[in-house]
């Protein structure tokens, strides 16, 4: 019982979270337009594609119902565009994470190799 009750109230205030106003929408849409930059900077477009594109047709959908009038659609697509460009952007970071050690672990194959070879 204790669980649906704490349930229902995350809902409710999840709910009048995004009850927003122009301002909220113009803060929000904001935020998810830095995001999207630092996405594409990262080089998500390459890296995290699926991610980077749901970003940038988020973004665009909060524009339009920025333009529209509707704060509370454009906040959340906003909210959504700025999380998935920050996924984005993880993703790529991690990616070239993942490239560095593997040229890295290469290298130390190449030394062990070196060092294992008769008369060094």
């Amino acid at each position: 019982m204790t669980r649906y009750l704490l349930l229902l109230l995350v809902a409710t205030c999840s709910a009048s979270a995004f009850a927003a106003d122009r301002k909220d929408a113009e803060i929000a849409l904001a935020q998810a337009e830095t995001a999207v930059q630092a996405a594409e900077r990262a080089d998500a477009g390459a890296a995290a594609a699926p991610d980077y594109a749901s970003a940038r047709d988020n973004l665009v959908a909060a524009r339009g119902a920025l333009e529209r009038r509707n704060w509370t659609d454009s906040a959340m697509n906003a909210e959504k565009a700025k999380a998935d460009a920050d996924l984005a952007a993880s993703r790529a970071r991690q990616a070239r994470a993942e490239s560095a050690t593997a040229e890295i672990d290469a290298s130390v194959q190449t030394l062990r190799r070196e060092l294992a070879r008769p008369g060094v």
